[in-house]
């Protein structure tokens, strides 16, 4: 399969290190990911949630969910969806994001975020940043 817009060798280099490395390795990981947000930038968002999702999985699996590089793939995710419109599964990512400890600069950021505009004026998006605001709050006040 021909990918557009990327060069073949990063599909190449990806594919290699999940070869040599395997499908599990911190490596090959970040490289799924890094992959996956340029995918996003290009507007490949089809790509980019297929292959975010692969790596999610994986995440899940190997770091725990509340990992902070598996509640980075979550809001990643949530934005894929923000992007392509499909408001539920954004939202569902989103609030999975905050449950399992995505950071409080990622907590206080949402709503900022341009990949999340595709949200802003939805009363359950405007919920949702209050939570993730109160989350944050807690998390500060028990350090």
């Amino acid at each position: 399969m021909r990918r557009a817009w990327i060069s073949p060798t990063c599909w190449e280099t990806l594919d290699i290190r999940r070869r040599v490395l395997g499908p599990e390795h911190p490596d090959t990981l970040k490289s799924m990911s890094n992959l996956g947000e340029v995918l996003i930038r290009q507007g490949q968002y089809a790509e980019a949630a297929r292959l975010l999702g692969e790596t999610l999985d994986i995440k899940r699996r190997v770091l725990g969910p509340d990992h902070p590089s598996t509640t980075a793939a979550l809001y990643n995710l949530g934005c894929i969806s923000a992007m392509k419109g499909n408001r539920p599964d954004a939202l569902s990512f989103l609030r999975q994001a905050i449950d399992h400890g995505l950071s409080p600069t990622g907590k206080l950021g949402m709503e900022k975020d341009d990949d999340l505009k595709a949200l802003n004026g939805d009363a359950r998006f405007v919920a949702l940043v209050a939570y993730a605001k109160k989350v944050a709050a807690a998390s500060r006040t028990s350090e």
